[in-house]
């Protein structure tokens, strides 16, 4: 996250192009959040406060008519750190661990599978149980 001196040091363009992707992230954060995927509910305050500070700098920037050309390359790379730090945090865990468990699951059960052989499996052949079946039974009685 930039400090507000470092916020202040952003080109008009950069800081534009920066609170578009707050925005973006806070707003997959608050669902992430909501839809149990994402457990990082602290980042929402976060991205808030970041977001409030962007912000406040655009409109110092209108109500003054400062324009800033071009960004220092020390605060482009910590913006580009801090945005990428955000990005791994909302990739979803669970799934990558889940679909690890689930293969090493699924190999185990392929291999009982192949260790049994046709004869452990015995078939029962059973009526089917209804109104129509009984009629059946009580014609074949008589």
């Amino acid at each position: 996250m930039l400090t507000y001196s470092e916020i202040a040091q952003l080109s008009d363009r950069d800081l534009g192009d920066e609170i578009t992707r707050t925005r973006d992230s806070l707003f997959r954060q608050k669902m992430g959040v909501r839809t149990n995927h994402l457990k990082d509910s602290h980042l929402i305050k976060i991205l808030k406060k970041y977001l409030a500070q962007l912000l406040t700098e655009s409109t110092r920037r209108m109500k003054f008519g400062e324009k800033v050309e071009k960004t220092s390359a020390e605060v482009e790379k910590k913006a580009k750190d801090f945005s990428a730090e955000v990005e791994k945090k909302q990739t979803a865990k669970k799934v990558v661990k889940a679909s690890k468990v689930k293969k090493e699951d699924q190999e185990a059960e392929d291999e009982k599978i192949k260790a049994k052989s046709s004869a452990d499996v015995k078939v029962k052949k059973v009526e089917k149980k209804g109104f129509f079946s009984r009629k059946k039974k009580t014609e074949k009685e008589s």
